[in-house]
């Protein structure tokens, strides 16, 4: 049978049982606000009675839980029972560094462990993947929106803190639990006076029901693939990383027919009986289908016809040679 520390097993009673509200008297030693593009967290100092206020991010939508990690000070090593660190939830009013009374409710409550930091995980979405291990006890709730704010509180049991106890400061990190996604946002671009039809947006190969909507995908190398009628597919490997959103620009080029030209200087050349322009010699679209091409020298002439495919690049060469031999 599968053990679990006292620790584990007390924290598990206390978090699952029925959330009270109760008058709280705390003094704010700071408030840290979650947010995906801090993930290292916000560090913060607190003494034995102290709380810090947490605020709930203004873009969850990469965070999937908060994580406390206390670093315990020399003072009270041996004598960590003294002392309990506590979380609250709906916090109100909203918290603030000269504000002292409060209504709360207990999430979860324990003296602090004989250690010299200890780590808690609280969940904020209910479809999440954090699990306890040991480097992080989670507490069994989950604290949506409507939980917010929290308080992480450190409080005395009992009275005889020495003078040392009571100076001494807890170190405390309060840091964001990314989801292991990061997003990608497409934006399709088309030539200017070129027709712009809808774009299938691919990832992985499979389609995205709404390319214009912020894509969620695991985090890793993810291959990119949008397509339109008219145009050539474009194919595009994008490292993603947890908590991180790409933008990313696909510009299309049309999949019609080009065709490229090198002929000598002065030579006219036309297709479909149309002229075409010393700008249009490095590259010209065509129709799919049937073309008849001229090129005109002086009093020399040559018509070729050719049928051009879609996605297809022809090169029309024209050369003119000239041999001088000698009679025996």
């Amino acid at each position: 049978m599968k053990r679990i520390s006292s620790f584990a097993l007390l924290l598990s009673i206390l978090a699952c049982s029925p959330a009270f509200s109760q008058g709280l008297r705390a003094n704010v030693a700071a408030i840290v606000a979650l947010s995906a593009d801090t993930g290292e967290g916000s560090t913060v100092s607190l003494r034995y009675n102290d709380a810090v206020g947490i605020l709930y991010p203004a873009d969850p939508t990469f965070i999937q839980g908060v994580e406390f990690e206390l670093r315990i000070p020399k003072a009270f090593q041996g004598a960590e029972s003294s002392i309990a660190w506590s979380v609250f939830s709906r916090v109100s009013p909203s918290p603030a560094t000269d504000r002292f009374d409060y209504s709360v409710d207990l999430v979860a409550t324990q003296p602090l462990p004989a250690r010299v930091s200890m780590n808690l995980v609280l969940p904020i979405i209910d479809r999440h993947g954090i699990k306890s291990g040991p480097f992080a006890s989670l507490i069994p709730l989950v604290a949506g929106v409507d939980r917010f704010p929290l308080f992480f509180k450190l409080s005395p049991i009992g009275k005889g803190l020495n003078p040392s106890m009571e100076a001494a400061e807890f170190k405390l990190t309060v840091r964001p639990v990314l989801r292991d996604e990061g997003g990608i946002t497409v934006s399709v671009t088309y030539p200017e006076g070129q027709e712009k039809p809808g774009a299938s947006v691919f990832i992985d190969d499979r389609r995205v029901e709404d390319p214009h909507a912020l894509i969620m995908v695991k985090k890793g190398a993810r291959v990119v693939r949008v397509s339109a009628e008219g145009y050539r597919e474009e194919i595009i490997t994008v490292p993603i990383v947890a908590g991180k959103t790409v933008p990313l620009t696909v510009a299309m080029v049309p999949n019609a027919p080009l065709i490229e030209f090198q002929a000598p200087s002065g030579a006219f050349i036309s297709i479909d009986g149309v002229a075409v322009g010393a700008a249009e010699l490095s590259g010209l679209a065509l129709e799919p289908g049937e073309h008849t091409l001229v090129f005109k020298i002086g009093d020399y002439s040559m018509t070729r016809k050719f049928t051009a495919l879609r996605g297809k690049v022809y090169r029309a060469i024209l050369s003119v040679e000239l041999d001088i031999v000698t009679s025996p």
